[in-house]
């Protein structure tokens, strides 16, 4: 049953992070498309952000889903 649990917990957590690299990335594509201007520290604070959840993503994406040798 715990094991169930945690990995119900990993789920969530993956999809949370999903959710957060959604909107990094609509976030981007807003200043894209506005053709807004930004200063260097934003755009590095970004590119970071979107890093890290991707980072993030694919940790908890080998927990779930370890590869099999068969």
């Amino acid at each position: 049953m715990t094991n169930i649990s945690s990995f119900n917990k990993l789920q969530v957590q993956l999809c949370e992070l999903k959710l957060e690299e959604r909107r990094v990335k609509s976030d981007i594509a807003k200043l894209v498309k506005n053709k807004q201007m930004i200063d260097f520290f934003q755009a590095q604070q970004l590119n970071k952000q979107n890093k890290n959840v991707k980072t993030k993503i694919q940790k908890l994406e080998n927990i779930i889903n370890p590869n099999i040798i068969a």
